[in-house]
Order: structure tokens, then sequence, then C-alpha cells
């Protein structure tokens, strides 16, 4: 189920989530969560199975049975959100408090995407106190990572033969990445350049529609690509959420793109539980007025195929 699904029903909730999805086509429209009651929760990944499932018999024979055994994840329950809160003696100096508190949270909505973003990413289960989900940095297994080249695969423009070739083989191993991801509901995610780079090599595989909020949304033979985008590193400093930072063999000026299958409990997907996403109502806290948001969630790769990462792309 989509974001909007999961979140509290209350008219503030459901207010803020709309300025959420304006901003974030991933959660508007990708990625999918499932609800759980309880502070851990089980999840179905599959079984062990004795051999190969599938096979031929005679006619009057039976098929040699085979023993299989159901397998479980587990997701636990992280919180991603924040406190806005404003002193009440403005209200003293003329300020119109209510007003005030919904433009901070209006504002504080549009960069939640931003947010999930980085976590989605980069976030880190195994970080101090464990208290990030998992991002597709960590969720992803080595069998699904290919190396564009040993030392980076340049990106190349231009009309050359060599320029041709180089960009026919990125497009190949693009095709690779697509298909070794299993399952449905694909999506390409990568920084703003790479995404520019796919646009301007493979403009005649690349067309673009607009997303139920008018947002342009591409597709790479019918995947969207999805920007990852920014996030602020430090007080009004923004850095890629994907960044040109990774090393690859000689080369430590790389990037990766991500193919991941959102599917409700059975590709790349997040457990949660009912009012899963909530903005808390306006209170009065001492000498402040405030708002709790916050999303409990937790990543779970259900099938280890449904996620696949190329990487050692430069420009």
């Amino acid at each position: 189920m989509k974001f909007q699904t999961i979140a509290a029903s209350d008219d503030l909730t459901q207010n803020m989530v709309q300025e959420i999805l304006k901003y974030s086509p991933l959660l508007a429209s990708y990625i999918e969560f499932f609800k759980k009651p309880g502070t851990a929760v089980s999840v179905r990944s599959g079984g062990t199975k004795s051999g190969i499932v599938g096979a031929s018999r005679a006619l009057g024979s039976d098929y040699s049975a085979k023993t299989v055994a159901p397998t479980y994840k587990t997701a636990l329950r992280k919180l991603l959100g924040d406190t806005v809160k404003i002193d009440v003696a403005y209200e003293r100096m003329g300020y119109d408090l209510a007003s005030e508190m919904t433009s901070q949270l209006t504002q504080r909505m549009r960069d939640y995407g931003t947010i999930f973003n980085y976590m989605l990413i980069n976030g880190n289960s195994k970080s101090e106190g464990a208290k990030e989900f998992a991002g597709l940095k960590e969720l992803c297994l080595d069998n699904q990572k290919t190396v564009a080249a040993t030392n980076g695969f340049s990106l190349t423009l231009g009309n050359s033969d060599a320029a041709k070739k180089q960009q026919q083989g990125f497009l190949e191993l693009l095709d690779e990445a697509i298909g070794r991801c299993q399952g449905i509901n694909k999506v390409i995610i990568a920084n703003a350049k790479v995404k520019a780079r796919i646009n301007a090599i493979a403009r005649e595989y690349i067309n673009v529609e607009r997303n139920v909020f008018g947002v342009p949304v591409a597709f790479y033979n019918t995947i969207p690509i999805i920007d990852i985008g920014d996030y602020e590193k430090a007080k009004d400093t923004y850095s890629p959420v994907i960044d040109f930072t990774e090393t690859c063999g000689t080369s430590n000026d790389c990037t990766s793109l991500y193919v991941a299958s959102f599917e409700e409990e059975q590709g790349v997907s997040f457990a949660t539980c009912e009012g899963g996403f909530t903005v808390y109502p306006v209170q009065k806290n001492g000498n402040f007025l405030e708002s709790t948001f916050e999303l409990i969630a937790d990543s779970v790769l259900v099938r280890g195929s449904a996620l696949s990462k190329l990487e050692g792309l430069k420009l």
C-alpha cells in the first residue's frame, strides 16, 4: 500500500501528506508499505528446498517430492521524523501562531521526501543505537551488483564511433541491471547527473509523463528514472544523496545507480503499522507550541533478486 494509505486519517496528517507527495515522486507512486502490529514483525521471504522444483515424470509414476521449509525475515520499528516548536511569546508580539505553525509544518513536509530519500539509499541499520532502517546500499546483495568497468566506466557524449560504442555499452549494462532486478513496479534510482546523461544518450528510448501532482517523470523503456535528489549535509549546504565519491579500482570519482522492485511484502518493502505516518496535533508544552511528525517503518528486502546495483559510473 502507498504512503497516503498508511498515514493517520485525521485532517492535519492528511493535509501534510499531500505536501510530501507533491515533492516526492517515489513516495507518491512507487514505495510500498505493509501494516502489521507489534514492535517487530516477521515477513515470509520464501523457503529452503531439498532440490530443484520442477521435473518430468513418466505416466503412472510419481514426482520426487521436494521438502520445503519456510523462512522469515524480521522487521523492527524505526522512527523518522522531527518536532517543530515556536515560542508562545511571539503571539504577544502580534504573530498568528496557528498560521505560523501550519506554515512551518508545511515547509518541513516539503523537505520530508529528501530525508526519506537519503535514508532510502544511505540508511545504516547497524548505526549507533540501530535507529536507521537499512538503505539500498546496505540491502543490495553482492551477487546483485555489477561493476561497469574495473577502473570506472565513463558515460561519454558525442557522435564518434568510440563515443557511440561507449554509450551502447552503458545501455547494455543498464538493461542487464534492469533484467537482474526481478519483479514488478521497477524503478531506476540515480543522481541528477546520471539521469541527465541517460536522457542525453538514450533520448529515443525516453518518454516523459506527469504524475497526479503534475510532476514530470521520465521513463526509460517504460521503467521510471527517479532523480534521488540532494540532501542538506550542513546548514544551507547541499550534496547529492548518491554522489560521485565512490571508489572503483583506481578511480575515486564514481557513482552508482540502483534498480529496485518495490512490491508490498514481496520485493523491497517497508513494514509499518496503523497510522504509520502521523502529524500529531499542535499543543502547548511549557513556553512553546509544538507538533511532532514521524514515520514508523523498517525496510525489508523480502527477495534478494528484487534489487540490483550498477557501480563504477563516471562522467
